[in-house]
């Protein structure tokens, strides 16, 4: 079993989770006794089998979701009261499921979730890149594609620390968040910068591979064409990384769009990106303004409930996580007195 090593602030919390363990063939009931960014601490009535290294944590979420993430067993002790307390830390969570922790969190934790010397008791410790062209966002995104990245900073990070990566792009660049765990830290010598102390990080991702990938090579096929395309971002400003690099896509020419269609024919691309891309645009036109939102995503639901051509499962899924943002960063009107079918999750 690993060493744990949680730098971020523990919420006292007691709900009931379901640990998913190889070679066994039911899930294994758990109480929550502490939850973290990083992981959680665990009661569990019976000990955990010793050969045990991996497992998944299911953690209850709104109307019948769930929280799942990929989880490293640290150590199992027995618990003065009577069964066992098990450590366990997150080391890779979907891009859904990482939105609904950090949600949890905020609303446990209300304070400034990044307050704190060197991030100390705070939620979760943020590091901030910033890009200044095209050019480099790509050289970083690709560094991304390979699964790791290296950048080095003035203040000293934990081995083993995990943290939010934020590469924020200048000049209406998109930017990208991505959770990360320092895997390496090594003090540095920079010309000029004798005076300060510096250290590089190799940064690894806490996120499936498959999405790493499908995410990167988005925003990489959208890096073309900039200028014509910063009207747009900055229209956007606020929206899904994902869902500005779409609807900047959709700006474009006909004969542009139809030459970028035949270079790429293998693009990844998104469920509402390539099945209702005229949902996409009508997203875009209410992006920011919860009225207007909230009036476009409940014509969207209810123009195709009981059409054949009806919304996918993997649509609803996209639709539920764009509501779900906007809900977040935005806020929901005195007038939605209920969740929309469909919607947020």
């Amino acid at each position: 079993m690993a060493m744990e090593r949680r730098t971020q602030a523990r919420i006292d919390l007691r709900i009931p989770v379901e640990l998913t363990i190889p070679g066994q063939n039911a899930p294994v009931r758990a109480v929550t006794r502490d939850l973290s960014w990083g992981g959680a601490l665990l009661h569990l009535a019976d000990c955990p089998p010793n050969d045990v290294d991996i497992l998944v944590l299911s953690l209850p979420w709104r109307r019948g979701k769930s929280i799942r993430a990929r989880a490293r067993l640290l150590r199992a002790r027995p618990h003065d009261e009577g069964g066992y307390l098990a450590a366990v830390r997150f080391i890779s969570l979907s891009p859904r499921s990482q939105s609904r922790l950090e949600r949890l969190l905020r609303m446990l934790y209300p304070s400034d979730p990044t307050t704190g010397a060197s991030g100390r008791n705070a939620l979760f410790r943020e590091l901030e890149v910033t890009v200044c062209d095209t050019e480099e966002l790509r050289q970083k995104l690709l560094q991304i594609l390979e699964g790791h990245y290296t950048v080095t900073v003035f203040e000293a990070y934990q081995v083993g620390q995990s943290i939010s990566l934020s590469i924020t792009g200048t000049f209406d660049l998109p930017s990208i968040r991505l959770r990360a765990r320092v895997s390496k830290v090594r003090k540095s010598e920079v010309k000029g910068f004798d005076w300060a102390e510096l250290y590089t990080l190799s940064l690894e991702f806490e996120h499936p591979s498959n999405t790493i990938r499908t995410f990167v090579d988005l925003v990489l096929n959208r890096l073309s064409d900039t200028e014509d395309e910063s009207s747009v971002f900055s229209y956007l400003e606020g929206a899904p990384d994902w869902l500005r690099s779409v609807a900047a896509a959709t700006a474009r020419s006909s004969a542009s769009a139809q030459s970028t269609e035949a270079a790429g024919r293998d693009e990844i691309r998104s469920c509402l990106e390539s099945e209702f891309p005229d949902a996409i645009a009508r997203l875009v036109a209410g992006w920011g303004h919860v009225a207007d939102f909230e009036m476009v995503f409940s014509s969207l639901v209810l123009s195709r409930n009981d059409l054949p051509d009806a919304w996918s499962r993997e649509a609803w899924e996209e639709l539920e996580m764009l509501q779900s943002v906007h809900d977040c960063a935005y806020g929901v009107s005195t007038h939605r007195l209920s969740l929309l079918k469909g919607g947020r999750l």
